[in-house]
């Protein structure tokens, strides 16, 4: 059967589902990722204040912004994920990769940022969470079968790629200022190993994962939906943490904040989260090849 599509969009085919295949142990794990996450939210600056990291105001700001969305997002889309998996629903690796691969993204800052002296219990903890998501991200594409994924059509695909390769300038354009010899972000000024660690996630693996994905779309691999669900799965999460930062800082009156920049982060990420909601609405519909419409 066809899905009519988004918007007038092109029609959508979906795959012939082979059945329900429940993974216990990749949503156990998926829960237990998102109790970690929590955890360290309430023993952090956000919650019980145990935590405190060696980090400047402007900063620590921006962290309690981070856990803010960790727990109105990350560790809920975890949790959903989690309970996909264990039903056995096609949506649960595709849903999963997002907050798995933020969790990976956002340790390694939350472990490198620091610039601790000597291991500590808080290292150690950042650095099993790190792991965790890393693992988890690994093991949401491994549990996905191809064939359970929506279809979509030469043009759709084609589109998909041309927003993701946009994506990738975006990344890049932040960067344009210190590649072409401007002084470093103030927040970071203090903070060098922040701002590099994010250097080094950003260039080094966001962006050619964005642009491998764009190029799976073009040449439309395979592989190429689940990437597709992994990129937007990921920046779906990126705009509300920017924005959540921005607003903590402007809350706190912190130097650096400015409420014009929390109005547009936040306009961008609503429309980015009607992009994502685009994305993945058939995929986790229940409709399959061969039902009746309805």
């Amino acid at each position: 059967m066809t899905d009519p599509g988004i918007g007038g969009g092109p029609p959508l085919t979906t795959a012939v589902h082979s059945g329900q295949r429940r993974h216990p142990a990749f949503g156990s794990a998926m829960l237990v990722l998102a109790a970690g996450l929590v955890l360290n939210s309430l023993l952090g600056p956000l919650g019980l204040g145990f935590v405190d990291y060696p980090i400047s105001s402007t900063l620590q700001n921006q962290l309690i912004g981070l856990e803010i969305v960790t727990l109105a997002l990350v560790a809920p889309l975890s949790i959903a994920a989690g309970v996909l998996a264990l039903r056995g629903h096609r949506a649960a690796g595709p849903v999963a990769f997002g907050p798995a691969a933020y969790t990976a993204y956002m340790f390694a800052q939350y472990v490198l940022g620091p610039e601790y002296g000597e291991f500590n219990a808080v290292v150690l903890f950042d650095v099993g969470l790190f792991a965790a998501g890393a693992v988890l991200a690994v093991g949401a594409w491994a549990i996905t079968d191809p064939r359970d994924l929506p279809v979509m059509s030469p043009r759709r695909q084609r589109a998909f790629g041309v927003v993701l390769l946009g994506l990738a300038a975006f990344v890049v354009s932040r960067y344009l200022g210190p590649v072409l010899g401007g002084p470093m972000p103030a927040e970071f000024a203090d903070a060098r190993t922040f701002f590099w660690s994010i250097v080094l996630l950003d260039l080094g693996l966001v962006v050619p994962a964005v642009i491998c994905s764009a190029v799976a779309l073009f040449l439309r691999s395979p592989s190429a939906p689940m990437a597709l669900y992994a990129v937007i799965g990921w920046f779906v999460l990126v705009p509300p943490s920017v924005v959540s930062m921005a607003a903590v800082m402007v809350a706190r009156s912190d130097s650096a904040g400015s409420v014009s920049q929390v109005v547009v982060l936040g306009i961008a990420a609503v429309v980015f989260l009607v992009f994502a909601a685009i994305v993945f609405r058939p995929l986790l519909s229940r409709r399959r090849a061969g039902a009746s419409p309805g």
